[in-house]
This record gives structure tokens, C-alpha cells and sequence, in this order.
């Protein structure tokens, strides 16, 4: 529907596919979602405001670096580092932490954290280079963009019940690490896509990706849930959502950062300015030869920043495999029912 919209409307109208799923979810939640509630707690606002300072620098610094260097983005960094350090005394002081940092001493909700934010972080820059690639390298128009990314889409929902199906036989950190190789496979195989890769190529890349997303992304959310203490379960739920939200934030700005810089620097030297910053213009300036070395560039650049993804992955292999021993998911045996509950509202 996306691509369709894209095809026909400006681009702002793909986001009009918002309006009726949010109306639908709230029906569905005035509907179906029972209540639960918890203890009052005083909001911890200034931890709040130190937190969105501290990311908020760091995701600035990421993106300007390659442009102005550490002389341009310094005064940035000290903010962040600032930020980061003045949101984790305060959390270790305050009485009520919007973050207990408590949760943080049992590896296994450290090691499921860890591994999302490491998933997240890998699929947020896949996004971000894979539509450029088919639409401005492979020729793709916006209807066939979306097709391409079905595959995708498709085995991420298959997989994902699968994968609950089969934590509680195999183990969460089982399920966890299986799926993440999956993932690494796939973004594998996607730094092997050339100017010249065909439809099924990309298409088995995303289907494996999706695939590992799936198997992988619930067991971890449910050991998470499962190591967050009953009366904690709705932080617990909350940290999710926003270790899921800070990588695919690090995610954009730095493999987008690598890609940027990539694709510069393959570019020849003496073409213009606008069109060794961006493809887009490179590819519309009808110039064939030009035209030929930005979707070389980019493809090159693509396969670097997709190593980096894969990096990322095996690194939240490495992670699950240390931290996440004798992890349960919530709903398993000795873990209470109410952080089974919050579980499936974290899905």
C-alpha cells in the first residue's frame, strides 16, 4: 500500500497508513486490553531531560563526524558524555529512577538488552541503505520496492511463531543465538549484491533476515521480561521499547555515517560536489558516466556498511551466548504470571 501511494500521491501521503491502524489499535485495546496498574511513582524528570540530552548529542555527533571531523562535533561529545554520566548518577541516586540501574546487575537482562539494541542497530541501517540500492541502483519503482521487501515481511511473521513455539522446548538463549546467525547469514549475503544483482538475490537476503529477526527478537524480549521482577514489569516492558528505539536510532546515524563516507570516497574526485554527497542527484544528472561510478560507489559502500551490520550481529551472538545462561521467558515455569502478562503487551 506504501508503494502504491508513493507511485500515485507525494510522498508525504505513505504516512496516512498510520491513521487507520492507530484507530483500529484503539479500539482494539479499548476492547480486549484488560487494565493493570502498579504502584505510583513520582516521574523522574530531570533523568528524563538528561537522557533525551545524552542521546540526542550522541546521535548528532555520529552524523556530523564524517563531515566536520572531532573539530566540528567535540563540543557535542562532551555534551553526550556529560548527558550519560549525569543520567547514571542520577539513577543511582534517585529515590524513584525512571531507570533502576538495579535491573542492570542480572546478565541476563543485560545480555537480552544488549542483543536487541545489537539487532536493532544492524536492521535499522538495513532499511535505510536497501531502499536507496533497489530504487536508485537496481531501477526499482516504489511498487516494486515493496514487493522486494515482502520476503522479508513475510518470514519475520512465520518465524516469529515458530520461535515462540520453540523456546520453551529449546531455551530462549538457544532460540536467541540460532536466530541471530540467521541474521548474520542474511546480512551476509547481502554484501555480496552487486549494480547488477537480479530480483531473487536481495530477496533471499531479506527473507533470511527476516527469518532471523524472527526467531531471534522474541526470545530475547522474553528473557528480558522474564529476568525484570514482577513489581518492575512495566519498566521492564518500557526499557524494551527504548533499547529497541536507541539502537535503531545508533543504527541510522552510524551505518548511515558509514555509507555516507563510503560512498564518497569511491566517487571520482573531480565530479561534482552534489553528486559525491549524494545519489540521488548522481543518478539524475543523466550523465552516463557519472551515473555508472555513483551506483559502483554505492554498491561498494552498501557491502561495507552491511559488514558492519554483520559485525554487529555476531557481536550479540557473542553476547547472548555469555550472559543469557539459564535465562526463562516470561510465562515459563517459576517466572509469575504477571510478567507473562506484561511480555505480551511488549510484543
Amino acid at each position: 500500500m506504501g508503494g502504491v501511494l508513493l507511485n500515485h500521491f507525494w510522498w508525504g501521503s505513505v504516512f496516512l497508513l498510520n491513521v487507520p491502524i492507530a484507530i483500529v489499535a484503539i479500539l482494539a485495546a479499548l476492547a480486549l486490553m484488560p487494565e493493570s496498574k502498579g504502584p505510583w511513582t513520582k516521574p523522574d524528570l530531570s533523568g528524563m531531560v538528561l537522557s533525551i540530552v545524552g542521546t540526542t548529542a550522541l546521535v548528532w555527533t555520529i552524523i556530523e563526524f564524517p563531515a566536520r571531523g572531532l573539530a566540528g562535533v567535540w563540543p557535542s561529545l562532551v555534551l553526550a558524555m556529560i548527558g550519560f554520566s549525569a543520567f547514571i548518577i542520577r539513577e543511582l541516586k534517585a529515590e524513584h529512577p525512571m531507570v533502576p540501574m538495579q535491573l542492570f546487575r542480572n546478565r541476563v537482562f543485560t545480555g537480552s538488552s544488549f542483543s536487541l539494541m545489537l539487532v536493532v542497530f544492524a536492521n535499522a541501517g538495513l532499511l535505510l541503505v536497501l531502499t536507496q540500492y533497489l530504487q536508485f541502483v537496481l531501477g526499482y519503482s516504489p511498487i516494486k520496492t515493496a514487493v522486494a521487501f515482502t520476503p522479508m515481511a513475510l518470514a519475520a511473521l512465520v518465524c516469529q511463531g515458530i520461535g515462540a513455539g520453540l523456546a520453551g522446548k529449546l531455551g530462549v538463549r538457544t532460540m536467541t543465538i540460532g536466530g541471530l546467525l540467521v541474521l548474520a547469514a542474511g546480512t551476509g549475503v547481502l554484501t555480496t549484491l552487486t549494480v547488477d544483482s537480479g530480483f531473487w538475490m536481495p530477496a533471499l537476503a531479506m527473507a533470511l533476515v527476516g527469518a532471523g529477526a524472527g526467531l531471534a527478537m522474541p526470545a530475547a524480549i522474553g528473557a528480558l521480561m522474564g529476568a525484570v521482577p514482577p513489581e518492575q514489569a512495566g519498566v521492564g516492558s518500557a526499557l524494551n521499547d527504548t533499547i529497541q528505539q536507541t539502537g535503531g536510532a545508533l543504527g541510522v546515524a552510524v551505518l548511515g555515517a558509514i555509507l555516507a563516507n563510503s560512498y564518497t570516497g569511491g566517487m571520482p574526485a573531480d565530479a561534482p560536489s552534489v553528486v559525491r554527497e549524494n545519489l540521488a542527484p548522481a543518478i539524475a544528472s543523466g550523465d552516463s558516466a557519472i551515473v555508472a561510478a555513483a551506483r559502483e560507489a554505492f554498491t561498494n559502500a552498501m557491502s561495507t556498511t552491511f559488514t558492519a551490520g554483520a559485525i554487529s550481529v555476531l557481536a550479540a551472538c557473542v553476547v547472548a551466548f555469555f550472559l543469557m545462561r539459564g535465562a526463562k521467558a516470561a510465562g515459563a515455569e517459576g517466572v509469575p504470571a504477571e510478567a507473562a502478562e506484561e511480555m505480551v503487551e511488549a510484543r
